[in-house]
Parts: C-alpha cells; structure tokens; sequence
C-alpha cells in the first residue's frame, strides 16, 4: 500500500525500487531521502512523482565510498544503521513507490553535503 500522507524535502521514506535495471539500486523496501524542493513536490505531486536519493547500508560494504556520498550515521532521520545516500543514483519515481515514512532530516550541515554531493554528481559548478 502507497503512503498517502505529505511529502516535504528531506523526508525519508522507505521505497520500493523493483524492477531495477543494471547497477540501478534496488530491493523492495529500501531507504530514501526526498531531495527536490516543496515547491517542486507540490507541483510533481499533483502528476504523481517525487525525486529521491536512494540510501544504503554502510555495513558490509566492499567497495570505497566515493567523495560525493555522504554517510548518514543511525539515528539519523529515523535510520536503524549506519548508511550512505548516493546522491549518483537520484530518481524520480512514482509518488506510489512510497511505501512508509521513516523520518525527516533536520540536520542542516547534512542537508548541505547532500546538495554538495549532488552539484558534483551532476556537474553544477557554483563559484
């Protein structure tokens, strides 16, 4: 079942990510953070969309972290472990991938790498 409740910047909500694609993050119930603006949720609402970073456990990870992602400590925003958002995987995806709200994002230094993390994911320079 969809979440049907509001949908703000920096919420955090478990998704539904199937079917993936390649090296598209995936799973039936994984993390995200809602990234695009409340005016722009407003707007992509009424056509049923939201734009996400998908989030991923730190734990067992293998590969580096890259400079651009931003680890996310447990607790934070209402999650159970340490874990990495991917600001390279963002998305839009339907609003009725939502599944359950996790939390909201309150820390604004984080906020602010996010959207670091996202200029240089998409190549934004700001001086």
């Amino acid at each position: 079942m969809a979440y049907r409740g509001p949908i703000r910047r920096w919420d955090l909500f478990w998704i539904d990510l199937e079917p993936a694609v390649g090296s598209e993050q995936a799973g039936d119930r994984r993390p995200a953070i809602v990234v695009g603006s409340d005016q722009v949720i407003a707007d992509s609402r009424a056509i049923g969309i939201v734009t996400v970073i998908p989030i991923t456990k730190l734990a067992g990870k293998t590969r580096r972290i890259f400079p651009y992602e931003i680890r996310l400590s447990a607790g934070t925003g209402g999650l159970a472990m340490d874990s990495i958002a991917m600001p390279q995987q963002i998305r839009t995806v339907s609003c009725l991938r939502l599944i359950a709200k996790i939390g909201h994002l309150g820390d604004v230094d984080l906020q602010a790498e996010i959207e670091d993390g996202l200029l240089v994911v998409l190549g934004i320079e700001t001086d």
